[in-house]
């Protein structure tokens, strides 16, 4: 939403977008934590094997998203929010190339995590 905001010019919906997305984002951790052991006890009791490499990859990608989203994706959205609002000078430059780049990779990081999921690379 926020790119979609920005591509488009709406400054004031970067903004309330941005600002949004601080409030939620401190629910993102404990929800992530909580899906994290749903999908363990999913494992256990459909009897998967933890170890597969398919979900071995899983974890690596979820531990990748949570690093992406927390050090790169959440501070520069929050940031971005703040510079538009209070119209600083660098906000135009905020809503430029690296703000693309940013989503995209958030983007393809859930992609693989999906392609993961439904591909079970390396067996089942």
């Amino acid at each position: 939403l926020t790119l979609t905001a920005a591509r488009t010019g709406q400054s004031t919906a970067v903004a309330g977008i941005a600002s949004m997305y601080a409030r939620t984002g401190r629910a993102v951790p404990p929800l992530g934590i909580l899906g994290l052991l749903f999908g363990i006890a999913t494992g256990l009791t459909g009897s998967f094997n933890l170890l597969a490499p398919w979900l071995l990859i899983a974890y690596a990608l979820f531990g990748l998203l949570v690093v992406y989203g927390g050090v790169v994706s959440f501070p520069y959205i929050v940031r971005l929010g703040e510079a538009v609002r209070d119209r600083r000078p660098n906000h135009e430059e905020l809503l430029g190339r690296r703000l693309t780049v940013i989503v995209a990779v958030d983007a393809l990081i859930y992609a693989l995590i999906i392609a993961d999921m439904v591909l079970k690379p390396f067996g089942s």
